[in-house]
């Protein structure tokens, strides 16, 4: 395996790290004040790296854990690869070179596993997540050739005092509760919603799925059309691990849509003010979500009605090998 060069000494990840790797990323999330915290899922996900799709590596300064890198080739989108980066420094070892280093190392890792699972020609797509504050990483990106995609905006509405009211959708839409017999149909809906929007099938699914896995039945709700078919959803979620760091109960919308042909019915509407409202009744403090600043909806306007402020944006990076 390669690691990246430099005067840390690097190694793969093992699951003995495993403690020391969390405690690392949690320093540095609380130093970089991140807008998202990493769960303990997601740390599980880096420790069994090595199958042949991911690479994690970690690197020690006096046999502490100072560092941790890693790549993961996600998904085939046409003919291209598509992959995925990330890292944590701990801040007294940030410095350009560890992470241009940490940079060639990924680039080189991801063209690597790519090469095994789909040819040497196979074009890939490295795609990595920022926060907007973070303005000399996001400059590390830049100089390794990586070039914004896509930006977020982060909002939340506190859910403090009075009960809040509930909208109604026109024309007879039902809203329900979340029932495991109707993911399948909520997902198919989901596929359709998001098509005008940036990315892939591909992207979509992997969207939905990573959503899927910090479901909270009890905040998420499904809306139902006269005729009985899905017509919307919200799916919310819960992170324990950013409640600890912060100190705030959240309850974060992953993902909301609604079907094209009936927007503009209020559906939407009607499906976050019953989020809220659920989320409300189990004493959360706040409510979250994100929002592409492209949308072609005007989804943050939808949003700033509702009484949503933005705390910060995030971008996504993207670079073609």
């Amino acid at each position: 395996m390669r690691v990246p060069s430099g005067s840390l000494e690097w190694s793969p990840i093992r699951a003995s790290d495993g403690a020391e790797t969390l405690r690392l990323i949690r320093e540095c999330e609380s130093k970089n004040s991140s807008l998202f915290s990493m769960s303990e899922d997601q740390l599980a996900d880096l420790l069994e790296s090595g199958g042949g799709n991911s690479e994690t590596v970690v690197a020690r300064n006096r046999g502490a854990i100072k560092a941790v890198a890693s790549v993961e080739v996600l998904a085939q989108k046409g003919s291209e690869l598509q992959a995925q980066v990330g890292a944590y420094i701990h801040p007294e070892c940030r410095t350009d070179l560890v992470g241009a280093a940490i940079l060639e190392w990924q680039k080189k890792s991801v063209r690597e596993l790519a090469s095994t699972r789909a040819g040497i020609d196979t074009p890939v797509v490295i795609h990595t997540e920022m926060d907007g504050h973070m303005t000399a990483q996001r400059e590390l990106l830049r100089a390794a050739g990586f070039e914004k995609v896509r930006t977020f905006d982060v909002m939340y509405r506190n859910l403090g005092g009075e009960p809040l009211e509930v909208s109604r959708p026109r024309g007879g839409f039902a809203i329900v509760p979340w029932i495991a017999e109707l993911e399948s149909q909520v997902r198919e809906l989901h596929m359709r919603a998001f098509k005008d929007h940036w990315g892939s099938a591909s992207d979509i699914a992997l969207w939905w799925d990573g959503a899927l896995r910090a479901l909270q039945k009890r905040w998420s709700f499904v809306a139902i059309s006269p005729e009985g078919r899905v017509a919307g959803y919200i799916l919310v979620g819960r992170h324990p691990a950013q409640w600890l760091r912060e100190g705030v109960s959240t309850a974060y919308a992953e993902l909301l849509g609604v079907d094209p042909q009936i927007r503009g019915g209020g559906v939407a509407k009607a499906l976050i003010t019953k989020a809220m409202r659920a989320a409300q009744e189990s004493s959360v403090e706040r409510f979250g979500l994100d929002v592409d600043v492209e949308n072609p909806h005007g989804a943050r306007g939808f949003y700033e009605r509702l009484g949503f402020e933005s705390v910060g944006d995030y971008s996504i990076y993207g670079l073609r090998l």
